[in-house]
Parts: structure tokens; sequence; C-alpha cells
């Protein structure tokens, strides 16, 4: 028979695979920690535009996990879960004629989003919740621009993948620094969830911060390394939770302002949140 120690224990283990649960169908697309997969160059703006620019931006990453950090920090095995995520961003933006180093502009994001439990046998993919966002930066001194952006997420996605669940709104200081063939690419972002409608709560507020290093060795070779971290405030719905990742990855500098970047992320340290790793992708096209 098991003593009141174990019992205590199978409890509180199953209290907190319980909140991985509905974190993991809350929101599957913030699956990733914060903006882990963006990569270098990520907030590399221009001035002097005041006729305008275009650029798409697709994203991708898959993550894996077969673990999950407790609270204690502990590595204990799990369901093998695996994600596919595509973000595809469509931006246009302006700077003003009498003021080039200012500018503002607007982006549209669409998720498209897969998951498997392989251990489970089960599914899901669909569209998540699209996000529209304004921006505006400004170039402080040469080659550093700093700026915010205000994240706005539609409850209108599929609910298989966690849409249609809740308004969220996420709001984000940034900065990029360009040092002859140095990058320097950082940002903290505040995550304010609305309240769901299958649960009648709120998940609890996160905040993530990344830091993205990049040295040019040639002009078309990038390497890149980086760190991020993302800590959510527990709820009804959620245990509180955190996760720290490393990056490391290569961007690959084309013609016209194109560039693919890719790059390996894991989890080096949590609590109650997977330790999983993920292989991102970033392809950047200008207008």
């Amino acid at each position: 028979m098991p003593n009141d120690t174990t019992n205590r224990n199978i409890y509180k283990h199953a209290l907190l695979l319980a909140g991985l649960s509905s974190l993991f169908f809350v929101s599957i697309a913030e699956a990733a920690t914060g903006r882990s997969f963006i990569g270098p160059h990520e907030y590399a703006l221009p001035t002097d535009v005041p006729d305008g620019f275009k650029v798409f931006v697709g994203y991708a990453y898959y993550e894996t996990s077969d673990e999950f950090y407790n609270d204690d920090g502990d590595k204990l095995s799990s369901d093998r879960n695996e994600s596919l995520v595509t973000l595809a961003k469509f931006s246009q933006g302006w700077t003003l004629k009498e003021h080039p180093s200012f500018g503002y502009a607007y982006e549209v994001i669409l998720p498209v989003i897969g998951s498997r439990n392989r251990t489970a046998n089960t599914s899901a993919s669909g569209v998540g919740d699209p996000i529209v966002a304004p921006y505006i930066w400004y170039e402080i001194a040469e080659g550093v621009k700093v700026g915010t952006d205000l994240l706005i997420t539609l409850p209108i996605g599929q609910k298989d993948v966690g849409g249609g669940d809740s308004w969220k709104v996420m709001n984000s200081v940034f900065i990029d620094v360009q040092m002859n063939k140095f990058n320097y690419t950082g940002d903290v972002i505040w995550n304010y969830p609305g309240e769901s409608n299958r649960f009648d709560d709120t998940v609890g507020k996160s905040w993530s911060t990344e830091h993205v290093f990049g040295y040019r060795t040639t002009e078309l070779i990038e390497p890149y390394v980086g760190a991020a971290y993302e800590y959510q405030r527990g709820s009804s719905i959620n245990v509180a939770n955190s996760e720290t990742d490393i990056l490391v990855g290569l961007m690959f500098h084309l013609k016209n302002g194109r560039s693919t970047a890719i790059h390996l992320a894991h989890a080096v340290d949590g609590k109650n949140r997977p330790a999983s790793s993920s292989l991102n992708f970033r392809f950047v096209r200008p207008f």
C-alpha cells in the first residue's frame, strides 16, 4: 500500500500533468519559449523610406519533448509530444519624411499548427488565432534601433488547436544593435491573456525575453547564439511555470535583402513545463 508521502507525490504529479495539459490545449501555438523562433536582425528595421516598404516573413518550428520539469526543476518522463507550427507574417511600414529615423508599421500573422502525442496516438491540426499588430521604432544612434509593438490575438481560430478561446494582448520592447560585423537582437515581451471561454477564468500572465548574438563571418554566412527565458504566473487553469532555452544557428544573407536562418533551441532549465527541443526556421522576403 502506498504511504501518505507517496500519495501526496502522486497527487502532486497528477495536478502538474493536469496543469500542463490545460496549457497545451488552451494555446498550443505558444509552446515556444516567447519568441525563441526569431533570429538575428529580427528588428533591423529601415530608416528613410517615406514611400514605405513591404516584407513577408515565414517562420516554422518543429518541437519535441518526452520529459518535463517538475516543480523542483527535476526532469521526469512524460508522453512523447511533437508539434509543428508555421507562422506567415506580412508587414507594411513607413518612415516619417520629416524624421526619417522614426518608423511606424503594422503586421498580420497567421499560425498553422499540428500536434501529435505519439505515446497516446492522438493528434490535432488546424489554423490558430490570427494576430494583428501595430509597431513603431526609432534609430537612437547609428546602428542602434529601439521599438515597441502591440500584438492582438483574435479568437477566431480552430478549437482543436486552442483557437477561439480568448482575446490576448502582447506588448514588447525590442532593440537591434549593428556594430560592423556584430549584431545583437533583444526583446522583452509581456503577455496579457483574456478570459478563457472554456474555463471561465484567465490563464496566468507571462513575460519572456530573448537575446541573440550574431557575427557575420562572410557576406553570406552569419553564425549566432542566444538564450530565451519565459515565466508564467499560476492561476486556477495553470500552475506557475518557467523555462530557459539556449540556441545556436546560422543565418544566410541572400540577394535583394532576402535571408534564411535556422537554429536549434534546447531547454536547459525549467519548472512545470516540458523539457523540449526544437528546430527553428525563418525566411525573409522584402517586396
